[in-house]
């Protein structure tokens, strides 16, 4: 839906924003919307074919163009880093010292007025600056710098949508790269903020707030958390990633994702402080995604692990929460034997009394305390007196036919046997 908005609305920005492009002449002009439409077209296709398609919590291009992109203040920048010609050292030096003096004065602006928003020009130059600096000199150590702080300058001109590409392109193009804390340490700072307006009630589009992203703003700050903890997963933040991710996933009731997401913080990082709540909320989802006695099992297994589990590894937290427990235990035990008594039922309507016969034992030996204990025993002794299987069908059919042994005499006539 996002790519398909966004095929929609670019002839209509670019059409808007070239409107306030100063150029020197119609040709220019012309020329300047064939190119960056047909980059804009490429930068979606390829994001499309590679890994978003197949993987909605995937890596995404760092190099994707975005609305923003073609802002009046940035779409002269976006055509000369997206056709630079060649390196050109010199002048990338100059841009990232262009931009060091813009960056600076834009802290300056922080300073004088906090609460105002006369930076955000000062580090939307800045980023400009940057950005131009990397595509003249890339896979350099100024490339590397320039990266980060075009990151940083769009983080503090809060367009957080393009901070998140710069650092993103930042891990990906220089991997062990020293600004990597501060990246990933940004990253979960905008995802964080992202899933506290869609709480807040955020609506799902919004083309005017920069803030933000223009479509489906929870998926994407879902896959921030879920990128840093892949991307960094013995940083600092990995495991407050991963639990903000696993609440997240249980706000929008998708239980089964939270509760694997819960479970891997729970076995990748068993010193994180978020270790008790996480099996908590873990537990929670399993139970929320069992989906009812006609369906499997598993997550009411699991769940009784887990609450064992919680219960002898944190002794006193699980006697505060006593109550809890004690409820949930209450709810997996009549859950699971609803389960087999239903089973049992159903295989006693096929007449496969035996198979009834386990799954009712089942109920009486492992679940003697739910309502289904009543009259179980009467059960029991009925279908242990039927037999233990129906008898087949068409049975007159298979008499007709050998069984199949061949000492036994297909024919027999007087005075002599015919084998097969």
């Amino acid at each position: 839906m996002r790519l398909f908005l966004k095929r929609i609305l670019a002839p209509t920005t670019l059409m808007v924003t070239l409107l306030f492009l100063p150029c020197s002449g119609c040709a220019v002009l012309q020329k300047a919307g064939k190119d960056i439409k047909q980059t804009f077209k490429k930068s979606n296709r390829n994001e499309l074919n590679d890994e978003d398609a197949l993987d909605p919590l995937g890596a995404r291009s760092a190099n994707r163009l975005l609305l923003d992109d073609l802002s009046p203040s940035q779409i002269g920048t976006t055509l000369k880093t997206r056709f630079a010609a060649a390196k050109d050292h010199k002048a990338a030096e100059s841009a990232y010292a262009q931009g060091e003096q813009y960056y600076q004065q834009g802290t300056a602006a922080i300073s004088a007025n906090p609460d105002g928003d006369q930076h955000e020009r000062y580090f939307i130059k800045a980023a400009n600056e940057f950005k131009t600096a990397g595509a003249l000199w890339p896979d350099s150590s100024l490339g590397e710098e320039a990266l980060f702080y075009q990151g940083e300058s769009y983080f503090f001109a809060n367009r957080y949508v393009q901070a998140n590409r710069a650092f993103e392109g930042l891990i990906s193009q220089y991997s062990g790269t020293r600004y990597l804390d501060r990246a990933e340490q940004r990253r979960y700072a905008i995802a964080i903020y992202w899933l506290d307006l869609q709480k807040n009630g955020a609506s799902f589009v919004s083309l005017t707030n920069h803030k933000r992203p223009k479509f489906n703003m929870g998926s994407e700050a879902r896959r921030i958390l879920h990128r840093i903890r892949i991307d960094d997963p013995s940083g600092k933040l990995a495991d407050d990633a991963t639990f903000a991710l696993g609440t997240s996933y249980m706000e929008i009731n998708q239980h089964e994702d939270a509760a694997e997401t819960f479970s891997y913080l729970r076995k990748d990082y068993p010193g994180s402080e978020h270790q008790f709540k996480s099996q908590m909320l873990e537990l929670e989802s399993r139970l929320k995604s069992y989906r009812g006695p006609d369906y499997d099992g598993l997550p009411l297994v699991e769940a009784e692990k887990l609450r064992k589990q919680i219960v002898a590894q944190f002794p006193n937290e699980a006697q505060q929460h006593a109550e809890l427990l004690n409820q949930q235990g209450s709810l997996i035990t009549n859950q699971l034997a609803q389960r087999d008594y239903r089973i049992g039922e159903f295989y006693e309507s096929k007449g496969q009394n035996l198979a009834a016969k386990i799954y009712y034992e089942n109920v009486q030996e492992n679940h003697a305390d739910t309502i289904f204990e009543n009259g179980l025993s009467e059960k029991i002794a009925t279908v242990a007196a039927k037999p233990a299987n129906p008898p087949p069908p068409a049975q007159w059919l298979t008499k007709l036919f050998p069984d199949g042994n061949p000492e036994k005499p297909i024919i027999s006539t007087a005075g002599e046997t015919i084998f097969r």
